[in-house]
């Protein structure tokens, strides 16, 4: 969930009380980029109200510059919820808002990650947010053992691939580095996994 866009949402006016809430579901359910992918029949659910409602909600809130939508074939669309993002046109064409969290700084390049915590990123399984989990990845090692980190990393993994897990029920890799989620994993009995069956 981002504070940030469920906070912008509800200061938000939309055409009917319908399409805020669907504006403020998105936003409940956006991650640290604001976005989200639930699908209109979820949303329908949700709100109690028809795909085809949810539809006509979801076209006023991207003509309105409210959120931009990335169509997905198979899937559910992608939606970017368009934070503290001016309304300056009518532009309904796919592109990503511009967010602090996804703008390429200095630090954010690959010579200032360091050698473990590379190999860290290439176990875990959701690969979403680099920098910000390597800022976790190293507030956790002034504490913790990086083996013992990484044999917890490499179980929960293989949890993962092999129960099939969906991508987004996998947490963000600073999620579960900040909520020490790598300790419920302590006491399981390790057995030997190959590194690159777990990256495959």
């Amino acid at each position: 969930m981002s504070i940030q866009a469920l906070s912008w949402s509800i200061k938000q006016n939309c055409d009917t009380p319908t399409t805020k809430l669907i504006l403020v579901l998105l936003s409940n359910y956006c991650d640290e980029n604001n976005s989200c992918y639930p699908s209109e029949k979820h949303l329908g659910k949700l709100v109690g109200v028809s795909d085809r409602t949810v539809r006509r909600s979801l076209k006023y809130l991207s003509e309105n510059n409210f959120i931009k939508i990335k169509n997905r074939l198979g899937t559910s669309n992608r939606y970017f919820v368009s934070v503290d993002t001016p309304d300056t046109s009518m532009d309904t064409d796919v592109q990503t808002p511009r967010s602090p969290m996804t703008t390429n700084t200095k630090e954010d390049t690959k010579d200032k990650y360091s050698v473990e915590f590379e190999k860290f990123w290439k176990v875990y399984p959701r690969k979403i947010n680099k920098y910000s989990t390597m800022q976790k990845f190293k507030v956790v090692l002034k504490d913790y053992d990086f083996d013992k980190l990484m044999k917890a990393t490499i179980i929960f993994a293989s949890q993962v691939k092999n129960s099939n897990t969906e991508e987004r029920f996998i947490p963000h890799g600073a999620t579960w580095l900040s909520q020490k989620r790598f300790i419920d994993f302590e006491n399981f009995k390790w057995k030997k996994t190959s590194l690159n069956n777990i990256a495959g």
